[in-house]
Parts: C-alpha cells; structure tokens; sequence
C-alpha cells in the first residue's frame, strides 16, 4: 500500500504528526509564520518559532488557540504544509489522515476541519475525539474495556471522558491547561517580587521545579526576570513557591474529573473504580499529578507511557480501526 496514513493532533502549543509504520515524525510548535500583512507563509513550526524570535517584519499565528477553537485561515496552510512534508510535493498517493478535535466541537466545525484537510490534500478525512484518541494511544482497549477514565492535559484545555465499549458515557472540556499554570507562575512572581519573568521562563520553572505535591526537598531554580524599568535581573524562585501558584489551576482540573465521575452510570461506576483514570498530554508529566488527582477524585489515577505523544498515536491507530470510532464521528470519504 503506497498510500500512508497520517494521525494529527494539531494542539494549542504543539503539533505531532503520526505516520503508521514510521511513528511520530514530527513534533514541534503549532505556530506559523507569514509576512506582515498574514498573506504569504514564510514557516511552519519549529523553524516559524526561530525566525519570529529575530524580531522583523513577521506574524507569528496559531491554528488554535487557548484550546478554543480552531481557526480555519491558519489551520488550512498548516496542514497542506505538515501533508506535504509527509507525502512529498508530488502528492501522487494521496495520504488517509486522521485529525483530533475537541468533543464540544459544533458539526459545523468539524466539517470545515474535515474539508480543509482534502483541501491540503487527503485522499479520505477522518476525526477522532482527542479523549477517545488519547485513549488509543495509551493502549486502552476502547471497545472492549467496561469502563475508564482519561485526562488529556494539553496546553490550552484538559479533556476529561469516561469511555467505556467504544463509547463516550460523559466528558467535559475545560479551558484549564498548561498554558494556564505557566500565567499563574507569571503572576506570583510578580506579586511575590514585583518582577516579570521573561519569556519562557515560567513554563521552565514548571518543568523543572514544579510539583503537584508538596515539593519533599528544597529545591530551587534561578532564572531571568525584569523590573519596572526593564532591567533584566537574576532571580531564585523556589519550587513551594511554583507549588503552591498552581493549586487553583489544578484545583479546577480535579473539579473538572469530579464532575466527570458524578455523570458515569450506576452501572459503570465500580468498572471505572477498578480500571481508574489514564493520564495524557504534555501536562501529565508534571511531578505529582496522578497521586493529586488521586487524592481529589477517590479514582486510582496512573500516568501513560509517552503521555504527550499519546493523541497522536491514537488518532493514527484508529486509522486501522474504524469500526470502533466511526459511530458518533464525523468524516468524509
């Protein structure tokens, strides 16, 4: 078969591409970069990120954003640019791709992202919803497991689901991610301080020193700030101090999994608190989470292999698995 098939997560700070056979051949930042008007495209991904950090004359745009919708002027050039990369600029085999999108997204919706993605040149269209993706890729069994739970912890929003035989029993998208533990670093280091971090350092605070969890040791990271009159200055920030800035955020990420839980049949209930909750996205890698969400919701709550990679992959997979999430989907042939 010379045609590939082609898995995409298109997130709010990244996008991975997953070719079956190959894997994930490509994961860099979902920004472009065009010209100033926004009429021509100069780059796509990590090399858009470089060439907008020279300063100039350059916009960078994003397909999505805060994970609230997509926009269908950036996400078209973004995907005839990440297809081509795949299949070449011949495009002689048309590609069989699959797309993950949100479960809130309108039909309307969805038909535009579908009919963007033939139009940046798929044989046939497909989308998956990211939680029953994130599912797949973790090596759930979706049709024939009697009930789990999946958090996909993304940049911009945390989808929660139960899933259970291939079907979604309840879900919940909150606009709650990465992104926003990264602003309330930001803001309680210039409370704390009176300084502004400077450009990727509060997400670098959260890597290194972050915690869900009560930090066990002293830990510490120094990093780069600015005063009032924009003076770069050195500063040490402490992990109790990243701690304790994001409990409200994943404090709104545990509601959001209580809720969930709440909407799971009777006759689901005891599954779901046997099999417990899978954690993905690029979020599931900070310290503490699983046993935080563990203690909020009463469900055992384990961290997948390769979380961030785990949308992507699933939506590659269903490729070959269609009968599982064809029903409730929408796609074009």
């Amino acid at each position: 078969m010379l045609s590939k098939k082609i898995g995409i997560d298109l997130g709010t700070s990244t996008v991975l591409v997953y070719v079956k056979g190959e894997g994930v051949v490509v994961n860099e930042p979902a920004v472009m970069a065009t010209d100033e008007k926004g009429a021509r495209v100069l780059a796509v991904g990590r090399a858009a990120s470089e060439l907008v950090g020279r300063g100039g004359k350059t916009r960078a745009v994003r397909p999505v954003r805060d994970g609230n919708g997509v926009d269908y002027d950036v996400a078209g050039p973004m995907l005839h640019h990440l297809i081509g990369r795949i299949v070449g600029r011949q495009r002689i085999f048309r590609p069989d791709v699959m797309l993950s999108v949100e479960p809130m997204v309108t039909g309307v919706e969805r038909r535009a992202v579908l009919e963007a993605t033939i139009q940046a040149g798929a044989k046939t269209a497909y989308l998956i919803d990211k939680p029953m993706a994130a599912a797949i890729g973790a090596r759930v069994s979706v049709a024939t497991t009697d009930g789990i739970l999946v958090v996909n912890l993304g940049a911009g929003s945390t989808e929660l689901a139960a899933i259970a035989h291939g079907e979604m029993l309840a879900m919940e998208s909150i606009r709650t991610g990465g992104d926003a533990l990264d602003r309330a670093i930001d803001a309680a280091v210039l409370t704390q301080h009176s300084l502004r971090l400077m450009p990727g350092e509060a997400e670098r605070l959260k890597i290194e020193v972050g915690s869900a969890s009560p930090p066990a040791a002293d830990s510490g990271l120094e990093i780069s700030a600015a005063d009032d009159g924009g003076r770069r200055v050195a500063l040490r920030v402490t992990g109790a101090e990243v701690h304790t800035s994001i409990q409200d955020a994943l404090g709104a990420i545990a509601a959001g999994l209580q809720r969930v839980v709440a909407q799971i049949p009777e006759t689901r209930r005891a599954s779901v608190n046997r099999n417990g909750a899978v954690l993905t996205g690029g979020g599931a890698q900070l310290r503490g989470i699983a046993e935080f969400l563990a203690l909020r919701s009463g469900i055992p709550t384990r961290v997948a292999r390769d979380p961030q990679s785990c949308v992507a992959v699933g939506t590659g997979m269903a490729l070959d698995n269609l009968q599982v999430i064809r029903r409730g989907q929408h796609y074009i042939t």
